[in-house]
């Protein structure tokens, strides 16, 4: 019985993801709102300039930005090691000093990925922002 109903509410979702995205919330000869540029900039790959990289980009930006939110909070961007993180010094021999935060320091990414990484994206994502032509009214 619990099939049944778990097998109608994937479908019942999938079907509101479908309305989702086939009913237009305006007419497409509209340009867009105003705030539209905001956030264009504030989520790269959102603008039309993109192309098939919007796709890509959008990925890499709320991978990053989740990243950044558990190194934050948790110390980690990896959950798996929030649930368990390994004895590196009992199972491997891996001589670690300290205590925890020796063994994230080992398996947590580097500047480069944390910091850098995101700060090219939005950089790039500005100047394809900026060098677009303003959307023009529809005649």
């Amino acid at each position: 019985m619990i099939y049944g109903s778990v097998t109608f509410a994937i479908a019942l979702v999938a079907f509101a993801i479908v309305l989702l995205f086939l009913i237009p919330s305006r007419e497409v000869a509209q340009p867009p709102e105003r705030m539209f540029v905001v956030w264009e900039i504030v989520f790269p790959g959102a603008s039309p300039q993109w192309g098939h990289f919007g796709a890509l980009a959008l990925l890499a930006w709320a991978y990053f930005l989740i990243q950044d939110i558990l190194i934050l909070w948790k110390g980690t961007p990896y959950l798996i090691s929030l649930i368990a993180t390994p004895s590196l010094k009992h199972t491997y021999g891996i001589p670690v000093e300290g205590t925890s935060e020796a063994v994230l320091r080992l398996i947590n990414p580097t500047w480069v990925w944390v910091y850098a990484a995101p700060a090219v994206l939005f950089v790039v994502n500005l100047l394809l922002v900026s060098r677009r032509e303003p959307f023009r009214k529809s005649l």
